[in-house]
């Protein structure tokens, strides 16, 4: 009987012991120098990779106005925007000047809201008629505004200011 009592009480012993344990979350691994700014979750993610996708699968099926229609410039006052005419100009001549036949997402980083990157290469030759058809790489930048995501084009605002992610 007396062996119940101590096997009881060592496990009650136990039990306080791992419920004393410190419960707080174990900080990310931090790069010297470089705060970070921004949580992100599963929701954020798949939000990038699903614009992502949505723009790159546009642009493979030919249809450069839709693909223009999802993307925007982060202007002077912080704020998400739809493309400027200049901007427009620019981007309709670039993405009609290659016929995209493949497409795969490369990398995508998340650092702070205006200073994230998705990095993609295309297959802008027939793949059918070449054993190495040509790729091209492209980058974007994804925006987080009031828990909206946008993508914005590397060489517009979010470019001006040096993203701390080249470094």
């Amino acid at each position: 009987m007396n062996r119940k009592y101590l096997i009881l009480i060592a496990a009650v012993f136990g039990l306080l012991l791992s419920a004393c344990k410190d419960t707080k979350k174990p900080e990310r691994a931090l790069v010297p120098g470089v705060d970070v700014a921004m949580e992100v979750s599963s929701y954020d993610t798949t939000a990038v990779l699903n614009l992502t996708n949505e723009y790159l699968e546009l642009l493979k099926a030919g249809d450069i106005d839709g693909a223009m229609a999802r993307l925007y410039w982060l202007g002077e006052d912080d704020q998400v925007h739809p493309l400027p005419a200049e901007e427009q100009e620019k981007c309709r001549f670039w993405l009609q000047a290659y016929k995209v036949y493949a497409y795969r997402i490369t990398s995508f980083t998340f650092y702070k809201e205006t200073d994230s990157k998705v990095e993609y290469e295309m297959t802008i030759q027939d793949p059918a008629t070449t054993e190495e058809p040509g790729k091209m790489k492209g980058l974007i930048r994804p925006v987080r505004r009031d828990g909206q995501w946008y993508i914005t084009l590397a060489n517009t605002e979010t470019e001006v200011h040096k993203s701390e992610l080249d470094n």
